[in-house]
Parts: C-alpha cells; sequence; structure tokens
C-alpha cells in the first residue's frame, strides 16, 4: 500500500515537472506569444516561488545560490523602500518583474535531475521546429530570435563534445544571416572565443581589457553623448542627429548610438543615486527613443537600458553588480574546468545556453522585461544545480586547476 502510494506521489510530481517544463519551454520559443496572452513569466516565478517554500528545508548554499538569495532580500528591501517613493503604483509593479522572476532560478535549481528525460523526448520535435521556422522566417511571435538561440544547444544533445562548439557556431551565424540579428553574431563571436581560449586566467584578462577598452571609449564619448539634451525633443530626430554628427564612429550605427545615451544616462547621470539604487516606480531617463507616442508618459519607468547588466544596477544598486560578479565568476570557473576534465558531459549543454541568455541580456532589455526574466533565471538555476551535481559525482572538480 505504501509502495502504491509512493509510486503515486511520484508519478504526479514527474507530471508537474513535465509541465513545467514544457511551459518554460514554450515561453522560450514564443514569448510574445504566451506571455502576453497567458503571463507564462508570473507563472514561472510562481512555480519558483512555491518551489522554494515546499523545499525551504533543502535551500542550497553554494555560492551562486546564495547570490540568489542576497539578490531576493536586496530587492525586496528595494520593493518595500520604492512604496514611499514611487510616482505611480503600475510603474512601481511594472518594475518589479526584476524581483520576482528571480524565483525561477529555484525551480530550475530543484527540477533539474528530470531535464535531460524531457530533452530525450523533444529534441527531435523541438529541431524540426527550429528548421522549419528558421526557413520560413517565422515571425517573432512564432519563433523568438533571441530565446531560440538558449535551446539551440538542446539540439545537439547527442553530438560529441567537441562538435558541439562549432555547431552552434554555425547554428547561430545562420540564424544571425536569416533575422539580421547582430545580438545572435556576437554570441557565435564569443563561443568561438570560449572554443579558443587556454583557461580561465585568460579569459579574465581578455574581459577585463575589453571592459578597459569600452570605459576609456565611453568616458571619452560623453561629451557627445550629453548633446542629445540640447535639442531632444519628443516629435523630431533633432536631438539624436547631434549626438550621431558629433562623431564618425557614433554614425555608423544610430542604434547602438542611442543604447550608448540610455547607458550613459543609467551610470553617469543617475549617480550617485544610482550607488544604493534608485528602486521601482521611479523614473530612468529624460532621453529615449520613440515608437509610439501614446506611451510617452511610461517610457521614462519602463524602458529597457539595451543592456540589462546596466538597467539593474541602476535599479538595485552595487549590491547586485557584487552578487551578479560572484555568480560570473563561479559559472565560468567551472565552465573551463568542465571544459577541460569533463568535456563530454551533458552538463555542458547548460553553460551554452546560459551564455545565450547573457547575451540577450547584454543588449536587450532581458531581467527587465518578462519578455525574457523568468528564462534567464531558470536557466541559471538548472546550470547551478548541475555544477553542484559534478562536483557531487567527481570529487576533485572542484579542486582542479583553471588558471592557466
Amino acid at each position: 500500500m505504501y509502495g502504491n502510494a509512493k509510486e503515486m506521489k511520484m508519478k504526479k510530481q514527474h507530471i508537474i515537472i513535465n509541465i513545467f517544463f514544457t511551459v518554460l519551454l514554450l515561453y522560450l520559443i514564443a514569448p510574445w506569444f504566451f506571455e502576453k496572452q497567458f503571463f507564462f513569466n508570473e507563472l514561472l516565478s510562481a512555480f519558483g516561488c512555491a518551489t522554494l517554500i515546499y523545499k525551504r528545508r533543502s535551500i542550497p548554499t553554494d555560492n551562486i545560490s546564495l547570490a540568489i538569495i542576497f539578490l531576493l532580500l536586496l530587492g525586496g528591501v528595494h520593493a518595500i523602500a520604492s512604496l514611499f517613493r514611487m510616482d505611480e503604483l503600475y510603474y512601481y509593479l511594472r518594475n518589479t518583474v526584476i524581483v520576482y522572476s528571480i524565483f525561477g532560478y529555484f525551480a530550475g535549481y530543484f527540477t533539474w535531475r528530470y531535464l535531460f528525460p524531457y530533452i530525450e523526448k523533444i529534441r527531435l520535435p523541438l529541431a524540426a521546429y527550429s528548421v522549419t521556422g528558421i526557413a520560413l522566417r517565422a515571425p517573432k511571435l512564432l519563433v523568438e530570435r533571441f530565446g531560440m538561440s538558449a535551446l539551440f544547444p538542446v539540439l545537439f544533445y547527442d553530438v560529441a563534445g567537441k562538435y558541439i562548439l562549432p555547431l552552434l557556431i554555425a547554428s547561430n551565424v545562420i540564424y544571425a544571416i536569416a533575422y539580421d540579428s547582430s545580438t545572435t553574431m556576437i554570441l557565435s563571436a564569443f563561443y568561438l572565443f570560449v572554443w579558443i581560449v587556454p583557461g580561465y586566467r585568460f579569459f579574465v584578462i581578455a574581459v577585463v581589457a575589453g571592459l578597459i577598452v569600452f570605459s576609456i571609449f565611453f568616458w571619452k564619448m560623453i561629451p557627445n553623448l550629453s548633446l542629445i539634451s540640447q535639442h531632444y525633443n519628443h516629435f523630431n530626430e533633432r536631438g539624436i542627429r547631434s549626438v550621431v554628427n558629433s562623431n564618425r564612429i557614433l554614425a555608423i550605427d544610430p542604434n547602438s548610438t542611442w543604447r550608448l545615451i540610455l547607458w550613459k544616462q543609467s551610470i553617469v547621470d543617475k549617480f550617485p543615486e544610482n550607488i544604493p539604487g534608485i528602486g521601482f516606480g521611479t523614473p530612468m531617463y529624460k532621453y529615449y527613443p520613440i515608437e509610439d507616442h501614446r506611451k510617452i508618459p511610461q517610457l521614462p519607468y519602463v524602458m529597457g537600458a539595451h543592456n540589462s547588466f546596466v538597467y539593474v544596477f541602476a535599479r538595485l544598486g552595487i549590491g547586485f553588480v557584487a552578487a551578479i560578479g560572484i555568480i560570473y565568476h563561479e559559472v565560468m570557473r567551472s565552465y573551463f574546468r568542465m571544459k577541460r576534465y569533463a568535456g563530454e558531459r551533458k552538463e555542458l549543454l547548460l553553460y551554452y545556453s546560459f551564455f545565450a541568455v547573457t547575451f540577450i541580456a547584454l543588449f536587450n532589455p532581458a531581467l527587465e522585461s518578462p519578455i525574457y526574466a523568468v528564462g534567464y533565471w531558470t536557466i541559471l538555476g538548472l546550470l547551478s544545480a548541475a555544477i553542484q551535481h559534478v562536483k557531487k559525482e567527481i570529487p576533485e572538480f572542484h579542486e582542479s586547476p583553471v588558471y592557466t
């Protein structure tokens, strides 16, 4: 009798988890439909919160999970404090997607061991859907061009480890050409970089050097970017034209120039309020691109910076930078260990999916948008649990050197 009851419980658990993975899959494929119509971001976030409550006695204490708990506490403090300084409740609630979507991490963390059996069931239908979507250049309502890049690793589930990165590079290049996506092309370049880079130390040096070079460029461009204030008007493009015409580099791509203007407002113009964080329901921007003039009143509050890490830093403060730094340090350090000492393990696929959602967040509104947010945190949860699993299976894994 007890055995039957236990089996029934396990079956119900498998059904619930398979439903969760299916909702996540549909959300990643077509969030513009499933989030807009059925609020999948909120459903997945609620499932993550319920999972955390159910598993409250088994809360993980690895560095990534502790950073996530810190982010939830930090977001909770801002959520309470912002009640007393917000401009409107509607904008406050729109901004809180930053915090509640983080609960998706725990949905991923506690369900990860069921992931690979699920992948075996859906990878062939997913491959057919992906190939058909690319061939027909399906609209984003049916195929979200950025979210799909996070699913490409699933398609190579049975491929030998040494072939996965070349195939991912080729797939994303094809995808970038089909959908004219510069983000996906840059992701392909990153896959190439981590394929050839010798180790974690070299990776850190290269990333830090790149950040320094970009910071110098950004600092030199601040006077040019500030020209937006002299001619900006909601109903013409004189402001952005004055910035674009001030420097040949800024004239190369006006869309990228707008990104720099938004980043400058988040980082420079909001200083020092952005050190503790400006919170929720407060305006971020004075100058921004406008596609729909009916949305002008809400754009200062809800428009993303087209770099989620910059945007969330301004909302949550320097504590977010510290937490996200810990997360990426742990992820990248373990990646180079996995790549070197366990290169045939399926867990590598989760790294590549997380790299994809990272680049979505680097160049698009993601962590602050219900279209992408819970997908990022859930994939991180799956990856974090996989890292802990490998550490248990291979005791020497976390001690192996990566600083080459």
